[in-house]
């Protein structure tokens, strides 16, 4: 994984070949549902987004990123299902620690809602390139500074990851001992965090002289070095994306009336 292009997989699929802004609609359109929607669309929600990184090559990557998010998961079903305020029907209880139904219920929902954002998310930034979002972004009238911190941000995590395993590598050449028992493991931790930190301030400030070096803060209009297809059958996706959207929005005032929760 290079830190440059993030976590995009260069490939040729059709999701691949998707205009950036229709990934963008379309990720938005699975947070939204995911958050908006009932509780009982969340299996098929996550299981669409799963498949459809299967179809496009995707599948093998998406689901061991999954272990990125697994912490947050099992910590979200965990304290819901021992601490949830307020609840009634119990199953054990320990102390302070109150195992219950409605906390397991909604650590699910929680939880589940957080795994289908993250899936669509990690879908998104696996089948599009970073410079192509940012060429997107600016070309349909963001600013540019905008569009250089969500470039940032897409980059920020492998731009680290890649730092750590340099450093871990030469302290390793130099003898550190990273095997071995948990303590132990954990004590390498403590000569990394230092330089891996220093290293990213130094690399921002490396990367501000840069685009100033290169007119980053001029004003007057701008030119793109590269052109991103957007085929017109992405123009009547989009459409159809803003208008399941919208249906997103207005289900928690439609269903309600209609008897649906």
């Amino acid at each position: 994984m290079q830190a440059t292009s993030g976590y995009f997989r260069p490939g040729t699929s059709w999701l691949h070949r998707r205009n950036p802004a229709t990934k963008l609609l379309g990720l938005a359109w699975v947070i939204l549902a995911a958050f908006l929607l009932p509780p009982l669309t969340l299996p098929a929600l996550g299981a669409g987004a799963l498949l459809l990184g299967a179809a496009n090559g995707l599948g093998g990557s998406v689901v061991r990123a999954l272990r990125i998010p697994a912490v947050l998961v099992a910590s979200i079903l965990v304290v819901n299902a021992c601490f949830y305020p307020g609840a009634q029907d119990i199953i054990a209880r320990l102390g302070p620690i109150a195992l219950s139904r409605e906390g397991i219920a909604f650590g699910l929902v929680t939880a589940g809602r957080v795994l289908v954002a993250f899936i669509a998310s990690i879908l998104f930034l696996q089948a599009t390139l970073p410079d192509d979002l940012l060429e997107t972004l600016v070309a349909r009238g963001a600013s540019h500074r905008f569009a250089w911190v969500i470039l940032s941000a897409v980059q920020m995590v492998p731009r680290l990851q890649e730092s750590a395993a340099t450093i871990l590598e030469a302290q390793q050449a130099r003898g550190l001992e990273i095997r071995g028992s948990f303590g132990r493991r954990v004590r390498a931790l403590v000569p990394l965090i230092g330089p891996v930190l220093l290293g990213s301030l130094i690399d921002a400030r490396e990367r501000t002289f840069a685009l100033e070096a290169r007119g980053f803060g001029a004003g007057g209009p701008r030119t793109a070095y590269r052109v991103v297809p957007d085929p017109r059958g992405d123009r009547w996706l989009r459409l159809a994306i803003l208008l399941a959207m919208a249906a997103v929005i207005a289900w928690p005032v439609v269903g309600p009336a209609l008897g649906i929760r």
